[in-house]
Formats: C-alpha cells, structure tokens, sequence
C-alpha cells in the first residue's frame, strides 16, 4: 500500500508544472531520509525536489485479515533560495514562485487516488529556511488507506456445482 502511494506520488509530481521553477514537471521524487540536513554545500538531486515521508499508521484491523487507517504523508519539497531585500526588491517575485508551486503540488494530490487509498488532505504547510541555500516546505496530507495484503483469500472448492433457475410457474 506504502509502494502504491508513493509510486502514484511520483508520477503526479511530474505532472505538476509551474513556469517559474518546474516547466517540465517537477524532476526528482525520492522516499525521505533527511537528505536536506545531510547536504554540504550545493545539492546531490534536481530541484525542486520532493521526498515523500510516511508518518507512523495507527491501523485498525478489520475482518478477514484487512485493516484501514487514515496515514498521514509528509512531502518535503526543496527549492533554490532566492535571497531578497524586502517586499519591493525585483526578486520578490521569484522568491513567492514557491508558494505557487506549493498549490501546484496541493492541487495535484486532492485529485490523487488509487487502489486502496483516497482522499488526500493538506493539513499542516511548514516553510524552513533554515538551509542556506535551499528552502524546504514540508506539507503534510491525511489519506484514507485499506491494506489487503493479509487478507485471507477464498479456496476454490473442487467437485461441487450449483445449479440457479427462476421461479417456477
């Protein structure tokens, strides 16, 4: 389920196109491992990135070895800083491209669904610039999940046969 919701993530972040940052979709999608605060100096991957980060999921178990939960999904998505001296240097523009891209990426996942999942939620937007070159805004989504992976699945019974007519008249 975890595989399925990142996969159909990747390919809706490189649907999203913004002008200013992305034309072509945004070029790199990876699972999250802290990288921005594992980077020294200038960044290993294509920017605007996002890193997908699953949240612990509290699952509830239903019948027949399926469980649901609502998963919350964090997405860090990491940008080039663009360095301005207050809200009329000729930058500002390019630095607030950002936030389009943001709604941009919230556009793409409210529409996102899948086998299994649906229905995903902004719920959190945090924007950190606290990496030098690099700004990283983590925007976290709820999502209603079923797993099927434990389910037991029927037996073929062998030898036996129904026969189902109408009512007789």
């Amino acid at each position: 389920m975890r595989k399925a919701i990142f996969l159909a993530i990747a390919d809706a972040m490189a649907s999203v196109i913004n002008p200013d940052l992305c034309p072509d979709g945004i070029p790199f999608v990876d699972l999250w491992n802290d990288e921005v605060n594992q980077l020294n100096g200038g960044s290993a991957f294509a920017l605007p990135a996002v890193f997908v980060e699953f949240e612990q999921i509290d699952w509830r178990q239903e019948n027949n070895g399926a469980r649901r939960a609502t998963a919350g999904v964090r997405l860090h998505v990491v940008t080039r800083s663009v360095p301005t001296h207050g809200h009329r240097d000729p930058r500002m523009a390019e630095a607030l491209a950002l936030f389009d891209l943001l709604n941009d990426i919230n556009r793409a996942m409210q529409a996102l669904r899948g086998d299994n999942f649906a229905g995903f939620q902004l719920t959190t937007s945090a924007t950190n610039h606290a990496h030098t070159e690099l700004v990283e805004s983590v925007e976290r989504f709820a999502v209603a999940v079923q797993d099927v992976t434990a389910m037991r699945r029927d037996k073929r019974v062998v030898g036996l046969s129904a026969v189902v007519s109408g009512p007789r008249q």
